[in-house]
């Protein structure tokens, strides 16, 4: 099957979150684009074999079936059939903003996401260009883009291994990915967090999610955790009198006997000592009518 390049001038016309640009199905050549291309790119390998080339780096990748090639726009790039005439491609290019392409887990570097089977998608392709050029129904050719997709996303999920990123995820995926991870800790230190979970969870490996703390805070996960445990109830000491030392570690997801121990190692003093000296303090500070400092 071939479907011949078909264009949407007016694609962003209309203000939905995404539109097609450009889609159809070929026998595809070789390309080069030494400065990328203008929209966002789904290359759908119906047979045959490809080769991708981004220009960052120094090797190339292969492309075969029932694998959706993912290139942002603007990123230089070259691809090429391994044998002449052997690499029949469906192709969606669309525009997107950053945030409506990261909720769907496009992000700003390429990828290769293997799926079980293009069937679906390739349907979905050749809907998307029946309303597509001539006959440009922008509302008709989003809205199936969208279920493109959907059958993308629900593939992938599926897969063991769902997006195998041609280069290292961008410095911004790997901050946001430790952000998420350390609210979570902020959020439900009061349970019996495994950082192999927490891991687990935002897909990577203990070892480099600990990688990506200490790039990030300078501290382990566990660590973090700690930090904030001990923030918790250090706050909780000054401000919640009527807790005792054990509620309060307890709060925090610690043993009191550890709770007391590691307070003491951060702070000099034990959680009731502490809780005195602020109290004096306060108390101080309410004579002279000066507000209480925080170590």
């Amino acid at each position: 099957m071939k479907l011949e390049l078909r264009s949407n001038l007016s694609s962003g016309e209309h203000g939905v979150p995404f539109t097609v640009y450009t889609v159809g199905m070929e026998q595809q050549n070789a390309i080069s684009r030494l400065e990328g291309f203008s929209a966002h790119q789904l290359l759908i390998t119906a047979s045959g074999k490809g080769r991708v080339h981004l220009m960052d780096q120094n090797k190339w990748d292969s492309i075969a079936e029932n694998t959706v090639l993912y290139i942002p726009a603007g990123f230089p790039n070259e691809y090429v059939p391994v044998a002449e005439g052997d690499w029949l491609v469906a192709f969606v290019s669309f525009h997107g903003s950053a945030i409506a392409r990261a909720s769907w887990g496009l992000e700003d570097a390429p990828a290769a996401i293997p799926v079980r089977s293009v069937t679906r998608l390739l349907q979905l392709v050749e809907r998307i260009w029946r309303h597509s050029g001539a006959d440009y129904d922008s509302w008709a050719a989003s809205e199936l883009l969208f279920a493109l997709l959907t059958e993308l996303r629900k593939q992938s999920a599926e897969e063991p291994n769902p997006t195998a990123l041609l280069r290292p995820v961008p410095e911004t995926s790997r901050s946001l990915t430790v952000l998420k991870a350390a609210k979570f800790m902020q959020d439900y230190m009061h349970r019996d967090i495994s950082i192999a979970h927490l891991a687990e969870q935002v897909g990577y490996s203990q070892k480099q999610l600990t990688r990506l703390f200490l790039r990030t805070f300078q501290t382990t996960p566990l660590q973090y955790l700690r930090h904030v445990r001990l923030t918790a109830g250090q706050l909780l000491l000054e401000t919640n009198e009527s807790m005792t030392i054990s509620q309060i570690a307890r709060h925090v997801g610690m043993d009191p006997t550890y709770f007391t121990r590691e307070f003491r190692r951060s702070y000099g003093v034990v959680p009731g000592e502490y809780r005195l000296i602020k109290a004096r303090e306060a108390q101080e500070a309410a004579r002279s009518g000066n507000a209480p400092r925080r170590p």
